[in-house]
């Protein structure tokens, strides 16, 4: 049985007098899905739609955030919320910066002052704090009278507001300043790495990265330098490698700071084992050890995200795979990333979603249409279809 694809195509129509005071000037549905919900914008408003096209939330809002574990952020003038998958609020519109969850605590601003949210969105910890940061395991950063401690999930202290900075505790560290200076705390607020540092980056891997005097080195967990402080700047590891910068020029090194590639122009560090890099103004793929898997000859060039990557040769995008096969042509005005089994895709006025093996499984043309009509039509799966107030209804026959 031949498989079914999906297609729309918006037609925008002179409104007067009827649903819209002015006739739809923008439309973008360019964006990802995440969690089977993806923005759409018309417009100027923002909105969701699911994977069969169909708008499940309304577009009426200036701005909006992705799903992320079951809620988006969203935003009328200035004041931020939260609603569900479903269109539901879950918080009233009143806070004045908001943040996704991590865990189940989410950091807001309401009338100056910063608190946290649970994930039933009830203000769990109350807007008291000049300033915070969100959580980061069981810890989070607040300020108070221009001092930063820590507080732990439950909104008690753990540490009392000392330090003239502070970052996050990762593994089982925090990088505080005092009087300019940089060092490493534990939970206990001890000491544990004293050198007195211009900056200090939090660990991963078991290494951090620290600089003085305008130059960055990485340490370990005894406070012991890896390397010299000879470079530019160095990223966090990832799978064992980091990236730096040294006389403008990108390179890789391991955990033990031997330096295994250098002299590029840019690399762009990758959660998968292959990064893009670019020399003599052209892209290609190595491995962190600096083999060289695909030879660089495109223009741009993104990361690798579920065997595939963006691509883009002579001003259009497509993907390809580890391999360097096109798996998508690179035909495409812009193109997103591989994002909840779909690949977002603009050509012209037409909106693309791929699977991973280029079949279409959603298409959304926008036509501008000067006829006098009172509606948006819409056809979905050739079923003639009204959009009135962000909902598909079938149109009357």
């Amino acid at each position: 049985m031949k498989k079914l694809k999906t297609s729309l195509t918006i037609i925008f129509c002179i409104l007067q007098f009827t649903l819209f005071a002015n006739p739809i000037q923008s439309f973008h549905a360019g964006y990802s899905f995440k969690e089977g919900r993806c923005k759409i914008k018309i417009d100027n408003k923002f909105g969701f739609m699911d994977k069969e096209g169909k708008i499940v939330i309304p577009c009426n809002y200036d701005h909006v955030s992705d799903f992320h574990m079951g809620v988006a952020i969203v935003r009328i003038g200035k004041n931020f919320g939260f609603i569900s998958k479903n269109g539901k609020t879950l918080t009233p519109l009143i806070y004045e910066s908001l943040e996704g969850f991590q865990g189940n605590r989410a950091l807001f601003k309401k009338d100056g002052k910063y608190g946290y949210l649970d994930n039933n969105g009830k203000e769990f910890i109350s807007a008291q704090f000049e300033a915070a940061l969100g959580f980061e395991g069981d810890y989070a950063v607040f300020t108070q009278n221009r001092l930063s401690g820590f507080i732990n999930r439950q909104g008690e202290v753990l540490l009392n507001p000392q330090f003239d900075f502070a970052l996050n505790f990762t593994e089982g560290l925090a990088p505080v300043m005092k009087n300019g200076n940089w060092f490493y705390v534990d939970t206990n607020g001890e000491t544990k790495i004293k050198e007195d540092y211009d900056f200090a980056s939090n660990f991963n891997e078991g290494i951090a990265t620290v600089r003085k005097d305008g130059k960055a080195a990485i340490i370990n967990k005894e406070g012991v330098n890896i390397t010299d402080f000879e470079f530019d700047n160095i990223s966090e590891f990832s799978n064992g490698y980091a990236l730096f910068i040294k006389d403008g020029k990108f390179g890789t090194m391991n955990k033990k700071g031997k330096i295994q590639i250098s002299g590029l122009d840019k690399i762009i560090q990758s959660s998968s084992n292959i990064m893009a890099f670019k020399k003599n103004n052209l892209w290609g793929y190595l491995l962190p050890n600096g083999t060289e898997v695909i030879t660089p000859i495109y223009n741009k060039a993104g990361e690798f995200n579920h065997g595939l990557a963006k691509v883009n040769i002579n001003g259009k995008y497509g993907f390809i795979n580890k391999s360097g096969k096109l798996i998508i042509p690179a035909k495409y005005d812009t193109a997103g990333t591989y994002s909840d089994g779909l690949i977002s895709l603009v050509l012209k006025n037409t909106y693309y979603f791929l699977d991973n093996k280029a079949s279409q499984k959603l298409v959304l043309t926008m036509e501008e249409n000067n006829s006098e009509s009172e509606h948006i039509m819409i056809t979905v799966n050739e079923n003639e279809m009204v959009y009135s107030n962000g909902k598909l209804e079938f149109a009357s026959k």
